[in-house]
């Protein structure tokens, strides 16, 4: 069985098992089949909304519950993380990121603010797009760069269609806030597309070359250590 069928049955059985204990005298397998039938995806089911869901089949308080499912698994697993994170590595940044873009079916883009030891400062939504594409403005993240006043930020977005390589569009819009940045002194640590459970950064995979990053401030602690491991993964390393 593929795994994304597998994850999908163990998304359903747990949707039988909710409405099981919810209303323990009605049959909650009929239910959660006849779901299965009409959505076909957990997906699906979870982000129809809670109006969908009734139509097809579940008490008003149980598709809301359903339909909030999505934001608070994404809840929970920020709130592993302490309030402002350190991120001032790579591997750090996508473990925090991808906890933001759990189960997400649309595009939203993001800018991580830093302070100067790496922590976030906030984590600002400059744009929620469709399933397939979220506009990029440069104007929202000027204007947002001034409010929040960071040392460093890291710009991400996801790809609810967990599409790996970044497009032209991904590859320009960095080149622009790059170069915008180092006009205002403050270093873009990487753009990061969160496609599933999997990082890819513009940096560390070259599509933008190693020296635009480099040039905005090349004595930049953030930005000089940025593709290092983290600190356990050099110790691990050395004998």
């Amino acid at each position: 069985m593929r795994e994304s069928e597998a994850r999908n049955d163990r998304a359903f059985c747990a949707v039988e098992a909710l409405l099981q204990r919810l209303h323990p005298r009605e049959d909650a397998h009929a239910l959660t089949q006849s779901l299965r039938e009409q959505f076909v995806s957990a997906d699906a089911l979870f982000h129809a909304g809670a109006h969908m869901l009734e139509r097809a089949g579940l008490k008003p308080a149980d598709a809301l519950l359903l339909s909030h499912l999505p934001e608070l698994s994404r809840c929970m697993q920020r709130a592993s993380f302490d309030r402002k994170p350190r991120l001032d590595r790579l591997d750090l940044a996508a473990r925090y990121l991808a906890a933001n873009f759990y189960g997400l079916q649309v595009e939203r883009f993001y800018m991580l603010c830093l302070d100067a030891r790496g922590r976030l400062k906030e984590r600002v939504l400059l744009q929620e797009g469709t399933s397939d594409s979220a506009l990029f403005s440069l104007k929202a993240m000027l204007a947002e760069l001034v409010r929040v006043n960071p040392c460093a930020v890291i710009l991400s977005h996801n790809h609810p269609g967990r599409t790996l390589r970044p497009s032209r569009e991904d590859v320009d819009c960095t080149l622009e806030a790059l170069r915008a940045l180092t006009v205002v002194g403050v270093p873009l640590l990487d753009h990061v597309i969160i496609a599933g459970e999997r990082a890819v950064s513009l940096r560390a995979n070259g599509f933008i070359p190693a020296g635009e990053w480099l040039a905005q401030n090349p004595q930049h602690r953030l930005l000089r250590l940025w593709l290092e491991p983290s600190g356990e993964e050099r110790s691990s390393g050395t004998d």
